[in-house]
């Protein structure tokens, strides 16, 4: 495990900056990682060499330790089944594929039962599962909800696209919540996707700051508050279009790639870009854009049809994705790619500037919106900017951003924070017996970043309960904020529909001609696909 862990590091400290996929009652655990099955078509059928896992429709799962093959009917192999919260197999030699919900394919490296811990919120597969599971494409990370009373709120989503171990990453997030009476900050997290969640570490983060300044993550990360805020004088983006009132305030009128721009696109040429002109800043050797955005789907038909979309995808995430060299090759392709990438007008760019820009902000996700500063130099005092003007290129691949709103501020700092450690977790519906009741396992895995994890799985819910270092009402002209900081990676699960047809037939090679095709399919079926994806989260008990 510890080989495991500097495996990581070593990856992490190769891209510089990255941030970039068993039931409760058996007893030997496999630590999963995601490696996509063959999709073959229907007149073949093929070998996987990696152990895979089918889940059934009646709850039921069967896994192959010593591979299988699979063809548009059927998954046939040494199957040994698994009943619903049983841990005593039976030999089963084939799965009929419209039995089944979803597969996993994992490396099959076990790991002492200390190394993962399953929730006691273990989801049996219910009639409301398979039927969302039938059509389900959503996915994208662990989310945590807040009751605003009126139901649960969405807050944020985790570590989007850590789909192995060694791209596990830590986020940053800002919630909107307060303790209660008693002090004490309860947060929902769920599993609401195709995917099973290895959660290494959770905790809270806070700050007192002057009302009227915001605090929130840099593009780095880590917690900046932000004041002095400036006029935003105008915002035009590669099309030429004046996208100012789209981006001035927080209200759900989204920017997006103008029609023009998206078709246009090519290799050697993929971006969209606005250009934000600002005056007024106050007087300082540095600005700071601050975003409230997150990201479109086309991120997810790269991964879901370009990467995991061959009848080599398995041997490539299992594989690739487990060796060092190629994952910090891949990653690096994807890190100059995605994201964004912000420029000052009139401040030179070094020779060996990242990412093209003065700054590069990591994809967020395409769940929840996320608000994030990024700090940039400002140019130099002349008479064109005396009066604290500039501009500023937020430049990213088309269409790969829904951006709800843009400030600039001339003024940050970096406040003095506190953590605040997880107190308790309580399963409302756990699997076995009546609840709600303490997850005792739970919280020593999430208590620091370690080699201990949480395990949970689609359709899972849980409370994560903080005492507050305070429950003092901040003074007047003050205020407190909380964010969310949480670490882990996740593993893909295989919609049935996915093995029967592959979306590509050559390899998954990583450039401009896989985003070529991405934006090609993107293009085709934008509304169908957001429509089938916000549909189809898996509900939870």
């Amino acid at each position: 495990m510890a080989s495991r862990m500097l495996r990581r590091r070593l990856v992490l400290l190769g891209l510089g900056v990255l941030t970039v996929v068993s039931s409760a009652c058996i007893h030997v655990f496999v630590k999963t990682e995601v490696a996509a099955v063959q999709r073959p078509t229907s007149t073949r059928s093929d070998s996987i060499r990696s152990p895979i896992k089918a889940h059934l429709a009646d709850g039921s799962t069967v896994m192959f330790p010593n591979g299988a093959v699979v063809s548009a009917t059927g998954i046939t192999g040494y199957g040994q089944h698994y009943p619903l919260l049983s841990d005593a197999p039976t030999y089963r030699p084939s799965v009929p594929m419209d039995s089944v919900v979803a597969v996993e394919s994992f490396n099959g490296r076990f790991f002492p039962v200390q190394s993962v811990v399953v929730s006691a919120a273990a989801t049996a597969i219910t009639a409301a599962f398979v039927a969302t599971a039938a059509v389900a494409l959503f996915g994208s990370c662990p989310t945590v909800y807040v009751d605003s009373g009126a139901g649960p709120l969405l807050q944020a989503e985790g570590f989007s696209y850590a789909l192995s171990p060694l791209m596990e990453h830590r986020d940053l997030d800002p919630l909107r919540v307060s303790p209660d009476a008693n002090g004490v900050i309860r947060l929902e997290l769920r599993n609401e996707a195709m995917e099973t969640h290895f959660i290494n570490h959770i905790e809270l983060v806070t700050a007192r700051h002057a009302v009227g300044t915001r605090l929130v993550p840099d593009q780095h990360g880590h917690p900046v508050t932000v004041g002095g805020f400036a006029r935003l004088d105008a915002a035009r983006d590669r099309a030429g279009r004046d996208v100012h009132s789209a981006l001035a305030t927080a209200d759900g009128q989204l920017y997006s790639t103008a029609p023009a721009v998206l078709a246009g696109a090519r290799e050697g040429d993929l971006d969209d870009w606005i250009d934000l002109y600002i005056s007024d800043l106050p007087a300082g050797d540095s600005l700071v854009v601050m975003l409230r955005l997150r990201n479109s789907l086309l991120n997810t038909i790269l991964l879901y049809e370009g990467m995991l979309g061959g009848r080599d995808a398995a041997d490539w995430l299992s594989t690739d994705l487990n060796n060092i060299s190629r994952t910090v090759d891949l990653s690096r392709w994807y890190t100059a790619t995605m994201g964004m990438r912000l420029t000052v007008d009139g401040v030179a760019l070094s020779a060996d500037a990242p990412y093209r820009g003065h700054a590069r902000l990591s994809d967020v996700g395409p769940i929840a919106f996320r608000d994030v500063a990024v700090v940039l130099p400002r140019p130099a005092t002349t008479s064109a900017n005396s009066k604290g003007r500039a501009q500023v290129r937020l430049a990213f691949v088309a269409d790969n951003w829904r951006i709800d709103e843009v400030r600039v501020a001339g003024t940050h700092a970096r406040p003095e924070t506190q953590l605040i450690r997880l107190a308790s977790v309580i399963v409302p519906t756990p699997a076995e017996g009546e609840g709600p009741v303490r997850d005792t396992a739970a919280v020593p895995r999430l208590a620091e970043a370690d080699e201990q994890y949480l395990e949970t799985r689609p359709g899972q819910r849980m409370a994560l309960l903080f005492e507050a270092v305070t429950s003092t009402p901040a003074p007047e002209g003050q205020t407190d904020t909380y964010l969310i900081a949480w670490q882990g990676w996740y593993s893909e699960w295989l919609r049935p529909q996915w093995l029967a047809n592959p979306s590509r037939t050559e390899p998954f090679v990583a450039g401009d001609g896989a985003m070529m095709t991405a934006l090609a399919r993107w293009k085709t079926r934008q509304a169908s696909f957001e429509r089938d994806f916000y549909a189809s989260s898996i509900p939870v008990r």
